[in-house]
């Protein structure tokens, strides 16, 4: 009797339970609720959100599907393009939610995909600094005349007894509970809006499982590479991340970038206005490279006797401003080897000094130096995407006579032209300086034989061409292609 009873309150409460359950997803899937939910979001962020779809379940929290979050009033229009496109599933602690209080568990993006302008990093808060206040000063309250009282003893003479001191109890440390940030597949891209969206710094393939908060535990992040103006730049990595409250912590790990081994230390400390810290290193020794970045079509390889690199950079993660880095790298004996393991270009030295303050991006010395062939070059590139710098190009008059060629046949010239450069007062020294200004993807140089502007972008393509069609015809590598390599230091 009792079971039968039992079955007939469990079946009830079953269907009042998915009942109660598809009712509920069907509110949340109303124009009101996701306005409520799209209001919230709007006031905690100043960005406006629109969310297709949500819905819940006990099992499983609440999902948010096709968002979609765009600047709002002015910012609006530094963005070309939508800011970020997500699906998430956030998972929350029911308990405190009994309470009135929502508790997040994990918030997990199962796609997402953030193009961000360089217009709107410019505009991030600087770091607010809140001054420290001194120890507080009891105000000295003037003696009373007459006789001055003598610690330990009463005015009538008898001795006060002294209060005891008592340490005082240790406080429990009360530890939040754990939250985690999972990433299954996420785009982050970089770009500048003055070049109509085009493609600039691209994040692949970002994925990682983050614990933020909670007891000491252990994650991982991942990332298939980096693009940078639609050209596969590589840098495939992945790395572990420990927990170590406050802090999250990536050990010094080593990833191989064309087959460059480097060295990477990180952290996060999340307390206040999240702070990072990135350090870089390449220990001193020989490499190879078996292909150059942006040139891996190409069949040239890169040997260098010593390289040595050191970089480092950190401040508050919402602060462009109050970044600090800096960067330097240090080669020598170079060497640029075709296909037929024929020697193309060698150089003697090779070195890059650059810094970043307050946004900026300073490029203060970058140079390939050799006897026949040499490239010096500056620049800087503004928080608001702008750039601007110099490359000047020293050759002997054999490397002149081949760059001419080159230039002319890569049609940078605008019409031929018996010399691309210049004499210098040094003797059969020839010289160029290529001026580049504009922004990351759209900057121009002025590479006509009357100094006309030709976009970069453009030149790479035409660059391109010519190579592969040099390559095709004499089954050789052309030795200008360093050149273009210098164009982008």
């Amino acid at each position: 009797m009792g079971t039968l009873v039992t079955r007939w309150l469990v079946v009830p409460l079953l269907v009042l339970s998915l009942g109660l359950l598809l009712i509920s997803n069907l509110l949340l899937q109303t124009r009101w609720c996701r306005g409520w939910l799209e209001g919230k979001l709007e006031r905690r962020s100043r960005f406006d959100w629109t969310v297709a779809s949500l819905s819940w379940t006990p099992w499983t929290g609440i999902q948010l599907r096709d968002i979609t979050v765009r600047p709002r009033g002015r910012d609006r229009y530094l963005a070309s393009r939508v800011l970020c496109r997500a699906d998430i599933d956030t998972g929350i602690y029911w308990s405190p939610l009994l309470r009135g209080k929502v508790v997040l568990r994990e918030v997990c993006f199962r796609r997402a995909e953030l193009a961000i302008p360089l217009e709107l990093l410019a505009l991030l808060p600087e770091e607010e600094t809140v001054p420290q206040k001194g120890p507080r000063i009891a105000r000295r309250v003037p003696e009373s005349e007459g006789a001055k009282r003598v610690p330990g003893v009463k005015p009538d003479g008898k001795n006060e007894a002294r209060p005891r001191v008592t340490a005082p109890a240790n406080k429990e440390v009360i530890i939040p509970r754990p939250f985690r940030v999972i990433i299954e597949r996420c785009k982050v891209e970089l770009y500048s809006s003055r070049d109509q969206g085009k493609s600039g710094l691209v994040l692949r393939g970002l994925r990682a499982d983050l614990p933020l908060q909670g007891e000491n535990s252990s994650g991982w992040i991942q990332c298939d590479g980096f693009d940078f103006g639609g050209h596969d730049i590589g840098g495939s990595w992945r790395g572990q991340v420990e927990w170590r409250s406050p802090v999250l912590v990536m050990p010094p790990t080593e990833f191989l970038w064309e087959s460059l081994p480097i060295r990477v230390e990180g952290s996060l400390k999340m307390v206040g206005s999240p702070r990072f810290l990135v350090t870089m290193e390449v220990a001193d020794g020989p490499v190879r490279m078996s292909r150059l970045p942006m040139v891996s079509w190409s069949q040239v390889s890169l040997e260098a006797e010593s390289v040595r690199m050191q970089g480092n950079l950190g401040g508050a993660l919402t602060s462009l401003g109050s970044w600090r880095g800096s960067l330097f790298i240090k080669a020598s004996r170079l060497a640029l080897t075709g296909a037929g393991k024929e020697k193309q270009v060698g150089f003697e030295e090779g070195r890059l000094k650059a810094g970043m303050r307050n946004g900026s991006f300073q490029v203060l010395d970058a140079r390939l130096h050799s006897e026949e062939l040499s490239f010096l070059g500056n620049g800087v590139l503004v928080p608001d995407g702008r750039l601007r710098g110099v490359i000047r190009v020293v050759a002997d008059q054999d490397n002149a006579s081949v760059i001419t060629r080159f230039a002319n046949g890569a049609m940078w010239t605008g019409g031929w032209t018996r010399s691309w450069l210049s004499p210098l007062e040094t003797p059969d020294r020839y010289y160029r300086d290529l001026e580049l200004k504009g922004t990351v993807n759209g900057a121009v140089m002025n590479a006509g034989r009357h100094g006309e502007n030709l976009e970069v972008s453009k030149a790479w393509k035409q660059m391109v061409s010519f190579v592969r069609n040099e390559e095709r015809e004499t089954g050789q590598v052309v030795a200008p292609v360093l050149e273009n390599q210098s164009l982008s230091p």
